[in-house]
């Protein structure tokens, strides 16, 4: 018994890999023809949603002019508020929450498109700061800001009240001043030092 050899390869046969050596490199490229028509079309949708989005909703008028004519400034209403909870309205100390609301409701009277300011020091606490907001909020409406100064200057704010010296409140020295006594100026407070 013979076997028959095929001719034919089997489709499981393996052959080596054929390379074309004579192929030159000039056949491979990119074509960016394809790639600049992808960009341009991104770039006209991004430019027509830009677009539409800027157009301004409202009607565009030619004012008159006149001679006597002034830009109407805004009043604005400057409540503080210190870091030890002690609320002022235009320098103004308030006591009670009535007094404030009356002083807030005879300003809207008079100045119903005016702007109320608070002026909070960044040492005031959190919750003191959202219920005057509150109140403002209840008589002012939408016409209330929260002043923050900018930048980090450090600057104050020559308006914002401060305490009166003597009230009894020990002086804190910050790291930055040349205090060599400071440990000393806290031992005082403690009971038994002298």
């Amino acid at each position: 018994m013979t076997k028959k050899k095929d001719s034919a390869p089997s489709p499981m046969a393996v052959h080596p890999l054929r390379l074309r050596m004579d192929s030159s490199p000039e056949e491979v490229r990119v074509e960016i023809v394809p790639l600049i028509d992808v960009i341009f079309c991104i770039l006209t949708f991004f430019i027509l949603a830009a677009v539409t989005l800027s157009r301004q909703q409202a009607l565009s008028v030619d004012l008159p002019k006149a001679s006597t004519a002034k830009a109407q400034g805004r009043e604005i209403l400057m409540v503080s508020l210190n870091e030890f909870g002690q609320l002022y309205v235009e320098q103004e100390p308030v006591v009670t929450q009535e007094q404030f609301k009356k002083k807030l409701q005879a300003y809207r009277q008079t100045n119903p498109y005016g702007l109320m300011a608070l002026y909070a020091s960044k040492e005031a606490s959190y919750n003191e700061v959202v219920q005057v907001l509150d109140v403002l909020r209840q008589v002012g409406g939408d016409r209330v800001a929260l002043a923050t100064l900018p930048g980090s200057s450090g600057q104050s704010i020559d308006f914002i009240p401060s305490l009166p010296s003597g009230t009894g409140v020990p002086k804190v020295n910050s790291p930055g001043n040349n205090s060599s006594d400071a440990l000393n100026d806290i031992l005082k407070f403690l009971p038994g030092n002298k």
